[in-house]
């Protein structure tokens, strides 16, 4: 039963939206409201009287267990790409949707829901179940936008790489990565390239010269990366989504580490005289190194700009005035557990009033975020006709990622539990680590992936989305359900 009024808020979003009642301009305004106000808001009122001395030591378990998870999932992918025919503009996007999955709003929602229920304390493991929620959510952001899975999206659009139908050609198993690391080096054998065969084909009568082609090749690809990094740089962030903010920045990393240096909004056309010459110029300024530094610092630190997302910095700043006594004495009331009792002139502590605030706040983010969730659905493209579609590599992620690792998660919590690495009686923790490894793929990677795509045409994983969120329907009852049996 609490599941359905999860189910439910996803389908009033959808309706709102084919109703035209929510358009894409108020998703991402609500959005913003969700990821950089009530969120937080949400993960700090729990947090903060959550988390103890005692209960701290669940940071690390479940840290371990979203990097496992993360993992495994990156795995699978790679075992399906090689398995089953996947569109060649979607490789690297296949491996992320069934690494990366759907650790915001969504378990939050599920989390709170049951923690309200027997046989579960209300008191006290709503809050915790957030605050556990979290952790994975911290992860999420370190693996996406730090470790660099959102600007490896940018693979499946590099120059050479066929798009549109030529995308949908299929490949012998030879013609993978992995296949062809297995014929190169365990069957010591090369197979021709169909693809160059084409290409030998096509090119056969016009013979340019290889030299020649090589240099308009190079000339055009830097070219192109340039436009890709100034486009970035110059469009406005302003009311954006935030996801959409962090993937410009992250492209903004990759293409300023290439060139040494930020680039300027004006250099979209760069010119080869003007390479030589700042090369021949070079010959007589050769100690350049106070600029060479400020570069490099540029390009260390920059990366490390994403880490500061709202969400990280409320568990930043949260989880030390949980952990110190006097500080959160501020905050909550502590005198039960030997804390100071500190007390204002209402009887409660000198600024609980940001407590509540936090927690009003907070209540909006998750039934916010499930409309947009429904809201993201009515827009899903599914391309025409359905025979295009990788069916077998979409029914497979489905499978892999809310059926086969939803068991191994389950068997690894009960392992962790055995060996006391998780307490027995932390029910709420465990419900936690079991139900979040069986949810569906983040829709984020859908906005990430229309940045670096040509055209913006991200039909293909749209169509994996909503095999797994179909399938989410079915597979997040049958796990809270095992979850519960086991807490």
């Amino acid at each position: 039963m609490p599941l359905i009024k999860t189910f439910l808020s996803i389908f009033f979003g959808y309706i709102l939206a084919r109703k035209d009642l929510f358009p894409a301009a108020a998703s991402r305004g609500a959005s913003q409201v969700t990821m950089n106000l009530s969120l937080p808001a949400l993960i700090f009122a729990n947090i903060v009287p959550a988390f103890t001395p005692q209960n701290i030591s669940a940071l690390g378990p479940l840290f371990l267990l979203a990097f496992v998870y993360q993992g495994i999932g990156f795995l699978f992918g790679l075992i399906i790409r090689e398995l089953f025919y996947v569109p060649r503009n979607f490789w690297q996007g296949l491996i992320i949707i069934t690494g990366m999955s759907n650790w915001g709003n969504l378990p939050n929602a599920v989390v709170l829901s049951v923690t309200q229920q027997a046989p579960f304390d209300p008191a006290t493991d709503p809050a915790l179940g957030v605050s556990f929620v979290s952790i994975f959510i911290v992860s999420y952001h370190l693996v996406f936008w730090v470790c660099g899975a959102a600007h490896s999206l940018s693979w499946d659009y590099l120059p050479g790489i066929p798009q549109g139908q030529e995308a949908e050609r299929r490949l012998p198993w030879y013609e993978k990565p992995i296949g062809r690391i297995l014929c190169r080096y365990v069957l010591r054998r090369e197979f021709p390239s169909s693809a160059k065969i084409s290409v030998v084909t096509q090119c056969a009568d016009t013979d340019p010269s290889p030299p020649q082609t090589e240099k308009v090749a190079g000339h055009s690809e830097q070219s192109q990366d340039l436009q890709a990094a100034s486009f970035f740089h110059s469009t406005s962030e302003h009311g954006v989504d935030p996801d959409i903010q962090l993937a410009r920045r992250t492209s903004r990393v990759s293409a300023t580490s290439q060139f040494g240096r930020p680039l300027q909004p004006g250099s979209q056309n760069p010119v080869v005289p003007s390479v030589l010459q700042s090369a021949a110029s070079s010959a007589t300024q050769l100690p350049q190194h106070p600029a060479i530094i400020p570069s490099i610092v540029y390009r260390i630190f920059r990366p490390l700009s994403v880490i500061f997302t709202p969400v990280t910095c409320t568990l930043l700043v949260s989880l030390p005035i949980a952990l110190i006594q006097p500080l959160k004495a501020l905050f909550v009331d502590v005198s039960p557990i030997g804390g100071p009792d500190w007390k204002g002139p209402d009887g409660r502590p000198p600024l609980a009033f940001i407590i509540d605030t936090a927690q009003f706040v907070g209540d909006i983010a998750i039934p916010l975020a499930l409309i947009l969730l429904g809201a993201s659905f009515a827009r899903l493209k599914v391309p025409r006709p359905l025979s295009r579609l990788p069916i077998l590599a979409m029914v497979a992620v489905a499978l892999a990622k809310m059926l086969l690792l939803p068991v191994i998660g389950v068997f690894m919590v009960q392992a962790m539990v055995k060996k006391g690495l998780i307490d027995r009686g932390a029910k709420a923790e465990k419900f936690v680590a079991m139900f979040l490894s069986g949810t569906p793929a983040a829709v984020n990677q859908l906005i990430v992936s229309s940045i670096y795509a040509p055209d913006g045409n991200v039909d293909t994983l749209s169509a994996f989305l909503l095999v797994q969120y179909v399938f989410m329907f079915f597979s997040s009852s049958a796990l809270t359900a095992v979850a519960l049996l086991l807490s």
